[in-house]
């Protein structure tokens, strides 16, 4: 719901006081100090989910919507490359081999032992001829 100016409405002057579109804001909107408690907690309650957006006012319920879709929008090339960067990472992570650290290889090798020392020890130097023979034709 991006906003654009469409051109067909000048902004008012400060001597329009009358007539449709006739509003004039000064530099910085002032609500009492009641008005600004109450919204204030009205916000907090709204997005702790107390308040259900169909119980705000139409007014209240267009600024919030207004609200969101402004941020969002400018939130949106972040948003955008944190997607891309989490794509990109995980088809990264899809095609690399699985790494053989020292700590699963240690743990294959422990739960060989079952079968007896002398079979874990065999295996154990097979396993071990096995992937010292791969590193070396790296």
């Amino acid at each position: 719901m991006a906003v654009s100016h469409s051109g067909t409405r000048k902004p008012p002057t400060p001597q329009q006081n009358e007539g449709e579109g006739a509003f004039s804001y000064p530099a910085q909107i002032r609500l009492t100090p009641h008005a600004e408690r109450y919204l204030h907690q009205l916000a907090t309650d709204l997005a702790a989910g107390f308040v259900e957006f169909a119980q705000l006012s139409p007014a209240l319920r267009e600024l919030h919507v207004f609200a969101f879709e402004q941020g969002r929008a400018s939130l949106q090339p972040e948003l955008d490359h944190a997607n891309a960067e989490a794509d990109r990472l995980y088809a990264e992570l899809v095609r690399r081999p699985p790494s053989r650290d020292q700590d699963s290889l240690n743990a294959s090798l422990e739960a060989l032992k079952h079968r007896g020392a002398e079979a874990a020890a065999k295996r154990a130097a097979e396993i071990r001829a096995q992937i010292y023979s791969g590193q070396e034709t790296k």
